[in-house]
């Protein structure tokens, strides 16, 4: 088995709950993974790779990834979510919305942000959320993040509900905190929903009663879906045999918007996604960075 499944997680379990569910379905003989977590609260898309589509994490991680949160204000919790231990601003008045709509625009574009304290962030070799847990309270840094759009859908205080397109990394429930912070007021994370990753929206999300009714063949989707148009590279049976040797092949007719992609997918004659390859830095060709299995 060679395919993506993108699965509409519902709040409440984990996403290795929705792993371990497939697991039970189709087998341990083959390989299960994920390209980004969402937390128990949160619900939405969770892209599930499945057998060598393990190996494509890295390019699906790095799509842009699409969230609408509801957030409260007057308040702040624990681990910057419902689920934390929540405490009231004292004295906190309601902002006007000129207010909030100034204190969301200093989070668009190249922000730092510092993770929660209950994150999957390390700390000298451990969890964030494993040091919290114990009382203490983990040394986090900023770091460099990317929010592309951050839209205020509706305001009615103390819900502020926002729609946030970001880069990799981004924690979203920081954002609520921070723009809480901002307006001096305090804000938790309500409810979060990814409504999409890269291509992949919600609304073509497969939910756990799909994937329990019956065999999943009908709902899986293509590996080479995970790869922009773009950066697909036509390659011949002769030219996928020797990338599959780990060796570079000639590639006279490459052309310049796939120069500037990071990653690109070799597509033999069958219209199978077979390697990731990059263009070759001596011109003229691309070397293999992953051979995929499905694509013998």
């Amino acid at each position: 088995m060679f395919a993506l499944l993108n699965v509409y997680k519902p709040p409440g379990i984990t996403s290795f709950d929705v792993i371990r569910h497939l697991r039970r379905q189709i087998g341990r003989k083959v390989k299960i993974g994920h390209a980004g977590t969402l937390d128990p609260m949160a619900e939405g898309v969770l892209l599930v790779l499945l057998g060598p589509a393990t190996r494509l994490a890295d390019v699906l991680h790095a799509y842009e990834k699409e969230y609408v949160v509801t957030g409260e204000l007057g308040a702040t919790s624990s681990t910057d979510d419902a689920e934390g231990e929540i405490q009231p601003m004292p004295g906190a008045a309601p902002p006007a919305a000129e207010a909030v709509a100034a204190a969301v625009r200093q989070f668009v574009g190249r922000i730092r942000q510092v993770p929660p304290a209950h994150s999957a962030v390390k700390v000298g070799g451990r969890r964030a959320y494993e040091l919290a847990r114990q009382g203490k309270r983990p040394d986090l840094t900023g770091r460099e993040v990317v929010v592309h759009e951050l839209e205020i859908l509706h305001y009615d205080w103390p819900e502020l509900r926002l729609r946030v397109v970001c880069g990799t990394g981004t924690y979203i429930r920081a954002i609520v905190r921070d723009v809480g912070r901002q307006l001096e007021v305090g804000g938790y994370c309500k409810e979060l929903i990814r409504t999409r990753i890269g291509p992949f929206p919600a609304e073509a999300a497969a939910t756990m009663e799909a994937l329990e009714a019956g065999p999943i063949e009908g709902l899986l989707i293509d590996p080479v879906e995970a790869i922009p148009a773009e950066a697909r590279l036509p390659v011949s049976d002769a030219q996928w045999r020797r990338l599959a040797l780990g060796q570079a092949v000639e590639y006279t007719s490459l052309p310049a918007s796939a120069r500037d992609q990071k990653v690109l997918g070799a597509v033999d004659p069958a219209g199978r996604l077979v390697a990731l390859v990059r263009p070759d830095p001596g011109g003229g060709g691309i070397r293999p960075v992953k051979v995929l299995a499905g694509g013998s």
